[in-house]
């Protein structure tokens, strides 16, 4: 199945709906933190119900991992404005949270335009090595996506900075689902200093979308390139930078993420 169908959501009514985690984006102990973020963004969207508000930024603690089975997600409207609605949400798995988040669904504006963050030039897709760096096989969640590494042994060995090309490796339409979902889809780049790390589970994550997706032209040939990067390490904890364009070097997102090296 296709992302868009995995995070397709029973609306049970009063901002209440119902889905089941499947065990396509499984990682080391349970399901991938994008994953469960993209089911948040499928609910989000829609609650809200209106194709001008357009997710703008999303924010999930990760409390629990959940199990395989059903989940809940309870959607509440915080503030509704005439240009941004704030909503909260939880998800519950035999009536225990696994996670909490708030989100912004808001219109655009035209009111300022620039600076832009520009795409870094690499090499196409077609020139980039295919498969995960870093790990020795593909995991469930990895084998979602096709994935080219822009980096090789041999350009970066020596800081946790890595680009890659990706795509779903099933269609699927672009949505706040798919951008949210790739902010989390990759390797840490922690490993190429710490290869001996076990896991570096996602404490919190923060996706910011900066462009209008429903402009975007998107089909099965196109590609996204993201750009990971962690400058600072304390405490057994580490942040995770991310940057999200599509091919034809727009924006499509931003994200932060907060983990435990274990």
């Amino acid at each position: 199945m296709a992302l868009h169908d995995d995070v397709a959501l029973q609306a049970l009514g009063s901002g209440v709906f119902e889905t089941e985690i499947v065990d396509r984006y499984w990682i080391v102990v349970g399901p991938n933190g994008g994953y469960l973020a993209a089911l948040v963004a499928s609910a989000g969207d829609t609650h809200v119900a209106d194709s001008a508000r357009q997710l703008r930024s999303l924010t999930i603690h990760y409390l629990l991992p959940p199990k395989l089975g059903k989940v809940r997600i309870n959607v509440q409207a915080v503030r509704s404005g005439k240009s941004v609605d704030f909503l909260r949400f939880e998800m519950l798995q035999d009536d225990k949270p696994v996670l909490v988040a708030t989100g912004v669904w808001a219109l655009s504006s035209k009111a300022i335009e620039g600076p832009t963050l520009i795409m870094p030039e690499v090499p196409s897709p077609g020139l980039c090595l295919p498969g995960v760096r870093l790990t020795e096989k593909p995991t469930r969640l990895h084998e979602q996506w096709e994935i080219r590494s822009v980096d090789t042994l041999e350009t970066n060995t020596q800081t946790p900075d890595l680009t890659w090309w990706i795509r779903p490796a099933k269609e699927t339409p672009m949505s706040s689902s798919l951008v949210v979902a790739i902010a989390d889809a990759l390797p840490p780049p922690i490993f190429v200093l710490s290869p001996d790390l076990k896991s570096v589970p996602t404490i919190d994550l923060t996706v910011h979308i900066r462009t209008d997706l429903a402009s975007v032209n998107w089909d099965s040939d196109s590609w996204v390139l993201v750009h990971f990067t962690t400058t600072h390490v304390s405490g057994g904890f580490l942040e995770e930078d991310g940057y999200i364009w599509h091919q034809n070097g727009t924006l499509l997102g931003m994200s932060r993420q907060l983990a435990l090296a274990r």
